[in-house]
């Protein structure tokens, strides 16, 4: 095989909380990650000579070495010494600087893809290794589904798939928001690194939370994103972005990620309904999508042709 064609998919954070600055400069997280069904396509074909080609079209993101796409696909041939050359295609659809992890998710289909493609062989603890390296949310997208994370979000602990898929709205408007911007605006703590995160040090907050899922409660009120604080104060957009899902309907409304997309929660009827409202209101870039198990998630990367998802 010299070619393959994935899916890329999105995530959001049911819960994002930051307990501080570390000594290493990145910040103590406690998260729940939880893959969705939007997502862009990257085509992957082998080449001769040693080089790797990237071309984007549809969002303008980083080029070359920039672009952290590159940059999984450069540092997995220095580690397993693949001289092979590759042009990787990306349509970039996922909103750029949104809190959804589009670039992370991309570097991750570069490991996967290419550790095929290039016969590395490597396994997916060492792929982990390498994902790590790239960006704290890239080993995420090696497993997908529900997942548990601490650390600086590098800590994983998969959770059983909840049962039923719930539908979502996303509402981007227009504006990027890179993480590294979101965290500096941020009054934290100062923290040391805690223990590794096991099943069994799960904190309360996120066992309620997974409970409630498991058993279809209403567990919209343990939704919560300790950037939103800083954020909304700094950029009155976003605030104007969630009264707006809150008047379109929606049940709750909660920043994504480190933003700059604004996620919407409620019944499927009523989720749908907010969608249509905020479209005619042209405020942003709306999105109606669905969670999608870890089941369904390598489904969809072992039926593009990825042999190990």
């Amino acid at each position: 095989m010299t070619r393959l064609a994935i899916p890329s998919f999105a995530k959001i954070n049911w819960i994002l909380k930051i307990l501080g600055k570390r000594r290493d400069g990145y910040h103590q997280i406690k998260t729940l990650y939880q893959t969705i069904d939007l997502n862009e396509e990257i085509v992957f074909e082998t080449t001769p000579g040693s080089s790797i080609q990237l071309e984007v079209r549809g969002r303008n993101v980083a080029q070359g070495k920039e672009n952290l796409l590159y940059r999984a696909a450069d540092l997995l041939r220095n580690s397993c010494g693949e001289q092979t050359g590759v042009k990787i295609n990306l349509h970039k659809m996922i909103p750029v600087g949104a809190g959804l992890g589009g670039g992370a998710s991309n570097a991750a289909m570069a490991l996967l893809a290419l550790n095929q493609l290039w016969q590395c062989q490597l396994t997916q603890e060492a792929l982990a290794g390498l994902a790590v390296q790239l960006g704290s949310d890239v080993p995420f997208f090696l497993m997908g589904g529900t997942v548990a994370a601490e650390g600086r979000g590098e800590q994983l602990v998969p959770l059983p798939d909840t049962g039923e898929q719930q539908t979502l709205v996303l509402l981007y408007p227009n504006f990027e928001l890179p993480s590294r911007d979101a965290y500096a605006l941020g009054q934290w703590d100062h923290c040391d690194e805690e223990g590794v995160l096991t099943g069994n040090t799960l904190d309360t907050t996120m066992q309620r939370f997974v409970r409630a899922l498991d058993s279809k409660e209403d567990s919209w009120p343990l939704l919560e994103n300790d950037f939103e604080n800083a954020l909304f104060t700094h950029y009155p957009i976003l605030a104007q972005a969630k009264s707006a899902l809150e008047s379109a309907g929606c049940k709750k409304v909660i920043l994504c990620g480190s933003g700059s997309t604004l996620l919407g929660f409620g019944s499927s009827r009523s989720v749908i309904e907010a969608a249509d409202n905020l479209v005619k209101q042209h405020i942003g870039e709306v999105f109606t999508c669905q969670t999608l198990s870890r089941a369904q998630y390598r489904r969809c990367l072992t039926d593009s042709g990825l042999n190990d998802a």
